[in-house]
This record gives structure tokens, sequence and C-alpha cells, in this order.
């Protein structure tokens, strides 16, 4: 064998004992796999030639070792040293209104310290809610001191890895909110951007599903034991799970909840405890105990990054994206998981921008443009009374047609915001609201739901739609949000008025007209008419003559359509309407 690359694969699969017609597969020299079953890794150790091997470290087999903390330092001190994005100045003088005092051997509940360093607790509380809360009949005692014992196996694995890093306070959630004060939480809940952006160090039982689940975790076997392939010099071993936040349910079940989002969105730096290693991730770099999940950018998503300003609206329209598939066990708290995220989203817009219930003021008619991302089963509407038009009404991850690429988006002249009528009972990043309605003006196009089609969902008839220009009609592709047969929150009337409100054109590949699917419900007398949006349409522009098939318009043809579209619906009565 002449080849090294072929060398190391026989000599990588010849450690196993399989049968001679077993399927091998190979991915580039670094990763193979028997009949696509467990994916295996060659490495070599760090210092030994074989430069087209990675190098790998040697897992420790548990995450409570002394390998693996004396690696944690090294982190620590790598990046407060040498990583000049993570120098970023911040609140140094921020401290917490409360904290858990850890220092000798006891566990006391702090008030108004003015110190300068603290780690704060990523975690899943589950089905079980949190063992130990604060509350306004325990607090008197906590202040005093708080039975270790008492402390689920996540809280006592916390205190231990603070105590061993040398980090005197904590912040916990369920410990530093009084959690039957409503007072006290609206107030401490929206301090969430300042105490994660501030902290020290933000550890997080990424592993655990719950309180019972602790930090600590012997790795699998097959991960710690590395089969020799070149003696001493290069190897092979099962591959750890990799750290990914798009399929990350099985290995990092915390990754997977809402209230997380925003805590690896604001924390500098974040330690991970995982099934079989620890892994760092600050805004300079990604690290890992086996380095298999090293990576030279923090993330391939936001998280864990502090939240900088976009100039454009792909900033927040990604926030959502990510934040809005993620798992609540109280669904009231949608908007209070993001609050520290909104806040900070706020801050990077005008003054005179306000928060409308995830969407915002200044780009209202762009940000009724969400979607919700096609599933096998048609989205869930929200039980609680939120307004139709928030992508936080459906139960689904959602986006926008402007995250796609090579997308031009204008907004119609025709169709305009005339005033918003929210009113929030508490901080508008809550979301907790009493009336919640948009004023718009604009042309509407009658059309009618069709039969429940394939996937379960009324789709719309293009028959009905009055919207052609000469040889021109509009091709209509129709994602609702929900399926208003068994998830509206009123009787579905067939005969229902059904309308689309045009609010932009959007021009890429094709030509396409966006907007809005509305279904009117009872009207109040003297006022405008009330609808509800039920989904979100796109037209594509195709011609549509007796003598050739019907295709879509050419990019050339683009501005004269668009002139001839904008004028034929200036020239529809436009009216007022309620969107709730």
């Amino acid at each position: 064998m002449g080849c090294k690359t072929c060398c190391f694969r026989y000599r990588a699969v010849s450690t196993f004992y399989i049968s001679p017609d077993t399927w091998v597969e190979f991915s580039q020299l670094r990763y193979f796999a028997f009949d696509n079953s467990v994916l295996y890794e060659i490495f070599k150790l760090l210092d030994v030639e074989f430069s087209m091997v990675p190098e790998r470290n040697t897992l420790s087999g548990n995450t409570c070792s002394e390998q693996t903390f004396w690696l944690i330092e090294t982190w620590i001190q790598d990046c407060f040293s040498e990583h000049e994005r993570c120098s970023t100045p911040f609140q140094s003088s921020y401290f917490p209104k409360r904290v858990l005092d850890v220092r000798n051997g006891h566990l006391v509940l702090r008030e108004e310290l003015n110190e300068t360093r603290y780690a704060c607790l990523s975690h899943c509380w589950g089905p079980s809610q949190s063992p130990i809360k604060t509350l306004t009949t325990t607090i008197d005692d906590f202040k005093r001191e708080i039975p270790s014992p008492a402390l689920s196996k996540t809280f006592q694995d916390a205190v231990d890895i603070c105590r061993r890093l040398c980090i005197d306070y904590i912040w916990i959630d369920s410990i530093c909110i009084i959690q039957d004060s409503d007072q006290d939480w609206d107030i401490e809940s929206t301090k969430m951007a300042d105490i994660y952006e501030n902290a020290y160090l933000t550890i997080a039982a990424t592993k655990a599903t719950d309180g019972t689940g602790g930090y600590y975790a012997s790795a699998d076997p097959e991960t710690v034991f590395c089969r020799p392939i070149v003696e001493n010099l290069v190897y092979c071993r099962k591959k750890p799970p990799e750290f990914n936040q798009f399929y990350r349910q099985k290995d990092w079940p915390l990754l997977s909840r809402a209230w997380v989002y925003q805590e690896m969105r604001l924390s500098p730096r974040v330690l991970h405890f995982g099934s079989g290693e620890a892994l760092w991730q600050c805004r300079t770099c990604r690290r890992s105990e086996s380095r298999s999940n090293d990576s030279g950018a923090p993330t391939t998503l936001t998280y864990n990054d502090r939240y900088v300003a976009n100039t454009d609206l792909l900033g927040w329209y990604n926030t959502v994206y990510e934040y809005s598939h993620l798992a609540l066990t109280f669904e009231r708290d949608r908007f209070a998981a993001l609050a520290a995220v909104a806040q900070r989203e706020a801050n990077s817009r005008s003054p005179d921008d306000e928060f409308l219930l995830g969407l915002w003021k200044n780009t209202l008619l762009r940000d009724l443009l969400w979607q919700v991302v096609p599933h096998q089963q048609p989205p869930l509407r929200s039980k609680l009374k939120t307004p139709t038009w928030t992508w936080a009404s459906v139960m689904s991850r959602v986006t926008w047609p402007e995250l796609g690429r090579n997308v031009n988006l204008k907004l119609l002249d025709c169709t305009s915001l005339r005033y918003s009528d929210v009113h929030y009972t508490g901080s508008p990043y809550l979301g907790r609201h009493d009336k919640a309605v948009l004023n718009i003006c604009g042309p509407l196009i009658a059309t009618k739901l069709t039969e429940i089609g394939h996937n379960g969902i009324r789709g719309l008839s293009d028959a009905h739609y009055d919207l052609r220009l000469g040889n021109m009609r509009f091709l209509p592709i129709h994602q609702a949000d929900y399926d208003l047969n068994s998830n509206s929150c009123r009787i579905f009337d067939p005969d229902s008025e059904v309308c689309i409100l045009p609010i932009a054109i959007q021009v890429g590949i094709t030509f396409n007209v966006l907007g809005l699917v509305l279904m009117r419900i009872e009207a109040e007398s003297n006022s405008d008419p009330k609808y509800e949006r039920i989904g979100m349409i796109s037209m594509q522009a195709i011609e549509d003559s007796l003598n050739i098939p019907p295709r879509p318009i050419l990019e050339a043809g683009f501005e004269a359509t668009s002139t001839h579209l904008i004028s034929h619906l200036s020239s529809h009565l436009a009216v007022h309407i309620r969107l709730v």
C-alpha cells in the first residue's frame, strides 16, 4: 500500500473484528462507520507527524476529573489573557441584587453586595420544576443558611464547580428571584441581560433534562478507549457527541429550551458539561476536552455572542428564527424568555421605535410577513389570547422571506400602518397585554378557502383573485399559519369572508407579491371591520396566454410588471381594517 490514506484506513478497520461483508464508509480520512451505524474518528496526539491526520485529546472518562478541571482553568486563563474579542469592556461594577454565597463550606443567600465576580447557572428545571425555590416565606431562612442536602443534584454540582474554580458567588434563577412575588419577578427578570452579560462565567448543565441530572458524567467507554493505528502516534475511537445547535435534543437537551436561548446569547463565556466531555464557548472560539468539537468561531448561529446591533432587519429575524421553535414548559413565557435579547435589540434601534409583541413599530409591515416553517403536521395555534398578527400566535418555528438568498423586497405604497394600539400590563418585553390592535389601510383582494388539502390545511382558490394584468396572472403559494379546522379559536365557517392584503413586492429569481391572508370576524358597529390573520401568501407573476403554457415573468420584465401592478393595486379602494 503506497497510499498513506489507504494505509491509515486499512489499519483503522483492522482494529475491529468485523465480518468480511460489512460495509465501511469513510468521510475523508477523519471518520468512518460500519453499516451506517456508529461514527469513529481517526486522530493523532499533539506534536507528532502525519499532517493529514487531525489532532485530538484523550478523554479522562469523567467530567469531574482533575484532568477536566485543569483544562477548564486553561480555557479561562487563555480567554482573559489572549482573546481580544472577549475583552470587550462590560459593566465590571455590576452585581446582581441577590447571589448565593458558596464560601467557607456554607450556602447563604446574600443581598446588595459590592462585589465584581460571580457565575451564572444555566439549567433545565424539568417537569417537576425546581426542588428548592426562594419564596416570601423562605427568604429570611435562606439569608441565614441553605442546607446543602436541600439542593438538587444539579445545584450541588454547580456549587462544587464554583468552589473548584475559586468563584465565590453564583446566581441561580430559582433561588435569586422570589418565585411567589410577581413584583420581584417582574423587576429581576428584566435584568437578565445585565446579569448574564456581566457574569464571569455561565455554567451550563447542558446534558441534564432536570435538576436530578447534575453536571458530571462518565463518558462512553468507546470514546475513552483509543485503538492504536500507528503505535503511540495515531489512534481511532468512537466520535464524541457532536455539539450541533440544530440537532441537539438527544445529547445536549438544555439547548432545546427557550429560556436558555438568551442565556447562551448574552453570556460572554459558557462552560458546558455534556454527557461525555466539557466544552467551552466564548466570543472567540469553542473548545472541547476531546478537541473533536473545537471551532475557531463561537458558533454557526448567534448563540454565545455578545449582542451586536445589525444595520438591517436580518438580525432580529434570525433571532426569532432560532428562538421560535424552542420548548417552553409554560406557554405564557414566550415573550419573557426572550425579553433580555429584545431589550438589547431595542437599544440598537431608533429611540422612537417600539416593541410590539415580537415585532417593531418602525418596520412593522415587513415584520408582518413572517411565515411558519412547513411541518409534516399543521402548527398549533397559541392557547393564549395572543393577537394573530404576531409570530408568537403559533407554536412553530417561523421565518421571513428576506432570510432567503438574493431577495429584494419593496413595500407597496398602497398599504400602510395607520396606528398601533397595544396596551401592556407591565414591561413591554414581558408581553403581558390587555389590548393589541393594528389599524391598517390597504386594498383587499377577495378570495375563498378551498377544501382541505393533503397537508390537512385549507388552501386558497386563485379563481377568486381580482388580480390580473393583461395576459398576466398571479399563481398563489399559501402558507397557512395553522389548521383552521382543529386549531381555530372560533368555529370555522366555510363562507367566511377571506381576503388578501398585499404588502410588498419580492424580486429574486421570480417576481412575487407578498401579503397576508385575513379572515373577517364579527365587527362592532360604527367601527372599522375586524380581521384575523390566518396565513401568509406569495403570489408569483406568470404569463397566461392561450397560445403558450403559463411561464414565469422574466427578469427583464420585472420593472414594467412592478409599475403596472402598483398602478393596478392603487386603483382599488383602500380599506381601513383592524387586525387582531
